[in-house]
Order: structure tokens, then C-alpha cells, then sequence
């Protein structure tokens, strides 16, 4: 492996409002169109109120990006105001793309989006809009109720995905909400669209120990047809996190094997498919100076060894040792670097994608080439 190029797609150096770049997604379309999403905002947290969902445009293979875009206006849910925290995409079929997006309860803006006396979150939805003309026009945004989870706070974790037998799958995590003061179990779950993404359900939950958090799971679907699902891992008893965890789908994403230690330190992001068998996976450990870094599993994600630095920080970053979860709250609201994700090009490259910026409030979206 080696790296080609580091670009940066979209800086919000000159522009205010979208000063901070966070949760970035990369969807080439079959024409080989990309649509790079991010969530822009005036500052990175922990308020929602300035948060906009956007989209930039490449059509010569990530050469140059057009400005950011907005396909959507936040929508009022239950007779209330929201703002879009973020969008991921994907293409169903040629010209036909499904939009999942977070939408969020704005009427409390004052307010921060955890709450560390309860540890809740505001009321967040998951809606989806359909387009027909690669994303030059959409239908109206509709909430994706879970039946498991009903309206409960669900964010999500990462793109949809499309498995083997053509089911449309989202991904997201389950909080509580905002003023609920009991004990609760957080859930990574996914559910499942048989019809091109107009009706949801048969949900799966993958994780829900009262313990230990399998959280920001990033689910990717393989070559063989495999559903590989990764997690940051933090441990409530110990107050800290512990080695990222992985499990695997052989069914289609239906049911998930037990939870595995990968024995890589650090959040990471999603597996996919390297050459020769291999998976790849990219993660950023944050002990010292942030590094993100590639690695690679011969035994089917059994073990994983390093492979690639794709980004040094440069700069210890490392604050007081995590606690509990108002810590780690605290902690990921001043992150400067993260989000790390693969893609798998048209034209063979494997780009990873992140965000990384001077300070807090001030974060570019970068894209690393890398040839396999």
C-alpha cells in the first residue's frame, strides 16, 4: 500500500457557517459521479442550532468540488422545529438514490445536545428522502420509526448499506432521551428496507450490554456477501475505553457472531475489502498525538496487524484520563481529527476520509488516495 495523494475536499477556512467539518461520507454514483456529505456548522459543539447538512460535487474523480450544497430545508416532526445534524447517501440504482439523514429537535437550541445529568440526548429522527434524477430533486423527507425503539433518540453511525440480496440497511446507535433519569442500556441496531428504502423493519439488535458501550458501530458489506460490523468500545465500569471490538454477518446481516477484540486501541472506522482475501480497516488512536492508521487482517478479522500510517496530527491532544461518560462527552465535542472511514473507488484506489482541522471549531474534510 501507498499513498497517491491527500486532498482536501471541502474547508470551511473562509466560511463561518461552516467553519466545522464533521461525519463525512463519500457515494460514487455509477457514472462516477461523488458526493462527499458532511455535517457543516458554525462551531462543533456541543449546541445543534447552527448544524446544516451538505453535499459537494465532484464529477472528474475527486479532482475538484463543486461548493457546498443543501438538498434539504430541516423539517418540522411532530409539530416541531429541527436542524439536520447530518446526511449519508446511496445509490439503489443507476440515478436512484436514498438519502438517510439525522434530523434533530431544535426548539430546545439553548440547550446543549447531551445531557450530562441524565446522559439523554435530544429527540433525534432518522428520515429518508428518495431520488430519481441522481439527487437533483427529492421527495419530502418521512421519519423512519423502529419498532424496538420507539421514538427513542437514534443516531446514526455511518452510511446505509445494501446487502447481498439487495436490502437496504441503516445503521445507528440508541440513546435515551433527554430528561429520562433511569438506568439504560445502550443499543447498536440496524434496520432493513426489502422495497428500495419506502418501508423499514425487521430490526436487528446487535449489541445491549448494561456494562460496556459497542458504540459508533460502522457496518460495510464485503465481496463474499459478509456484513463485517466494528465498534469503539467503552467500558462504563472502568470509566475508560478498551480495544475495538468486531463481529461478522454471514446471513445477510440477519444475525451477527459474538463479539471478537481485535486487539487495535483507538475508534475506529469501517472493514473492507483489501486484495488477496485480506480486510482492511482504518481506526485513529488518540492516546498521545492522534494517528490514523490502516490495518490489515489475513484471518478473516480474527487479527490484525498495521499497515499504513494515512495521518499523523502532529500534536498531543491528550487531556485529563475519561472518567465516565460526561468525560468522554466532553472529550469528543473538542476533537480535532476523526471520523475515519474507507471507500472502495471505481477506479481501484481505497480512499479514506476524515475530518481534521487546527482546533475544534475549525475542521476541513481530507480525502487520502491510497493504491493497494
Amino acid at each position: 500500500m501507498k499513498i497517491l495523494n491527500h486532498d482536501i475536499v471541502y474547508s470551511g477556512q473562509n466560511t463561518p457557517a461552516l467553519s466545522s467539518c464533521a461525519f463525512p461520507s463519500i457515494c460514487q454514483l455509477h457514472d462516477g459521479t461523488i458526493l462527499a456529505s458532511f455535517k457543516g456548522a458554525e462551531t462543533k459543539g456541543p449546541y445543534n442550532k447552527t448544524d446544516r447538512a451538505v453535499v459537494c460535487i465532484s464529477k472528474d474523480n475527486g479532482k475538484t468540488f463543486g461548493d457546498p450544497i443543501e438538498f434539504f430545508t430541516p423539517p418540522m416532526v411532530d409539530g416541531k422545529a429541527t436542524t439536520l445534524r447530518l446526511i449519508y447517501l446511496v445509490e439503489v440504482a443507476p440515478d436512484n438514490l436514498l438519502a438517510v439523514v439525522n434530523a434533530v429537535d431544535a426548539t430546545m437550541e439553548a440547550l446543549p445536545y447531551y445531557n450530562e445529568e441524565t446522559e439523554g440526548l435530544k429527540d433525534t429522527y432518522i428520515m429518508v428522502s428518495h431520488s430519481a434524477d441522481s439527487g437533483r430533486t427529492w421527495t419530502p423527507l418521512e421519519r423512519v420509526q423502529v419498532k424496538t425503539f420507539y421514538d427513542m433518540p437514534m443516531p446514526l453511525t455511518g452510511a446505509p448499506f445494501i446487502t447481498a440480496d439487495g436490502r437496504i440497511g441503516i445503521q445507528f446507535e440508541v440513546n435515551k432521551p433527554y430528561y429520562e433519569t433511569e438506568y439504560w442500556v445502550h443499543h447498536s441496531a440496524v434496520v432493513y428496507s426489502a422495497d428500495g428504502g419506502y418501508t423499514w423493519g425487521d430490526e436487528v439488535v446487535i449489541t445491549d450490554c448494561p456494562t460496556v458501550y459497542y458504540w459508533d458501530q460502522r457496518l460495510d458489506v464485503l465481496a463474499d456477501g459478509r456484513v463485517a460490523d466494528i465498534f469503539w468500545t467503552f467500558d462504563r465500569n472502568k470509566g475508560d475505553y478498551i480495544n475495538i471490538h468486531q463481529c461478522m454477518s454471514t446471513d445477510g446481516g440477519r444475525t451477527f457472531s459474538e463479539l471478537a477484540d481485535t486487539g487495535l486501541v483507538g475508534q475506529p472506522g469501517n472493514i473492507v475489502d483489501g486484495n488477496d482475501g485480506e480486510l482492511i480497516t482504518i481506526y485513529i488512536n488518540r492516546d498521545s498525538v492522534p494517528i490514523i492508521k490502516l490495518a490489515k487482517s489475513k484471518g478473516g478479522g480474527k487479527t490484525w496487524e498495521d499497515a499504513l500510517t494515512v495521518f499523523d496530527y502532529g500534536a498531543n491532544t491528550k487531556g485529563k484520563q475519561n472518567t465516565g461518560m460526561n468525560d468522554v462527552w466532553s472529550e469528543m465535542a473538542a476533537f480535532s481529527v476523526g471520523h475515519p472511514f474507507l471507500k472502495r473507488m471505481q477506479d481501484g484506489t481505497l480512499w479514506a476520509y476524515f475530518y481534521s482541522g487546527p482546533s475544534t471549531h475549525r475542521t476541513d474534510f481530507h480525502v487520502v488516495k491510497i493504491e493497494l
